[in-house]
């Protein structure tokens, strides 16, 4: 179900965490069906320009008002969650500038 079918914007209430320990090195997410929902549609709008073989990225804030994707809330009873993440940036890389970029290794 994309976004638009669900709610057409983002001001739907939801819940979308990302929160990590005091390394970074873990990282939890909390989502509900609305927040599901909408991480899903982004993922599937660079699925849909990377099979067009676009390098496509997208943005999810929790501070600006009128692109609230993010919700701050963590689990108070997990030491491990420590910094919410104010901003997530997802990149979609196609096989000629994720090799460019060194993230895969190049072809044997």
């Amino acid at each position: 179900m994309r976004r638009r079918e669900f709610h057409p914007d983002w001001s739907e209430p939801h819940l979308l965490s990302f929160v990590t320990d005091h390394t970074g090195a873990y990282l939890a997410v909390h989502a509900d069906l609305a927040g599901i929902t909408m991480l899903i549609d982004e993922l599937e709008g660079l699925r849909e320009q990377l099979v067009l073989n676009d390098c496509p990225h997208t943005h999810l804030f929790s501070f600006l008002p009128d692109s609230n994707a993010l919700t701050t809330t963590k689990l108070d009873s997990h030491v491990d969650e420590v910094n919410v993440v104010h901003s997530v940036k997802i990149y979609g890389w196609n096989e000629e500038w994720s090799r460019r970029h060194g993230l895969v290794p190049p072809p044997e």
